[in-house]
């Protein structure tokens, strides 16, 4: 059983179940998704991020004690992934991070896009010497805002400049992407690799049900 942590709090139960859903449809995994509290716009600075530690560590912890044999930071920025790791005995994974290992198998030149003023700190460490640069859509500061059609046209245009900078592969630092479908629009349109997070992270959750003691159904 996979275990979701959406670092935003959402009132219907479409969209909290949303992410897990994509996991369920493309690997087959049974998921349980949960929002932390009191955080309506989700985490997009630094403020929002620390605000999310203990609630992210408090959701790890009752989702292992509901049963999960793998827990899933929802959010590209990776927060309290650390700390969740330590506060339980079950492997936790962060989608910004499962993304960029992802998009190492595939090029060495790699863009990210990303709704923060900075590359996430572990995706920036990971792609090392990979990382080719940044973009972030006009208009956008929050993952709320890509749901609009200004920001789903700020998203494409911002990748598109990355492919101008000469970028093969596209992280996508931010699951308000997934949730926008954006990476199959990407590949379409632009011809480039682009990593979802949230598939990235069912992948890895993916790949541990094959490993003693990974993910059960």
């Amino acid at each position: 059983m996979l275990g979701i942590i959406r670092v935003i709090t959402l009132q219907e139960e479409s969209a909290i179940h949303l992410h897990g859903e994509l996991i369920e449809h493309r690997y087959g995994l049974p998921v349980i998704s949960r929002c932390i509290p009191d955080q309506p716009q989700g985490v997009y600075n630094d403020e929002t991020e620390a605000e999310s530690v203990p609630k992210i560590i408090s959701l790890a912890r009752d989702l292992e004690q509901q049963g999960c044999t793998v827990i899933g930071i929802s959010c590209a920025a990776d927060p309290a992934l650390l700390e969740a790791r330590m506060a339980v005995n079950v492997p936790v994974l962060g989608a910004g991070s499962c993304a960029a290992h992802m998009s190492l198998a595939y090029s060495d030149k790699i863009g990210v896009l990303t709704i923060l003023t900075e590359v996430p700190p572990l995706i920036r460490s990971i792609l090392g010497d990979a990382y080719l640069g940044m973009d972030r859509p006009d208009g956008v500061t929050t993952t709320l805002d890509l749901s609009t059609p200004a920001g789903r046209a700020g998203a494409l245009a911002g990748a598109a400049r990355l492919v101008e900078r000469g970028a093969q592969a596209i992280v996508l630092a931010c699951t308000g992407f997934a949730t926008i479908g954006l990476a199959a629009e990407l590949e379409e349109q632009l011809g480039i690799r682009a990593f979802d997070p949230i598939l990235a992270l069912g992948a890895a959750a993916a790949a541990a049900a094959f490993l003693p003691g990974g993910v059960r159904r």
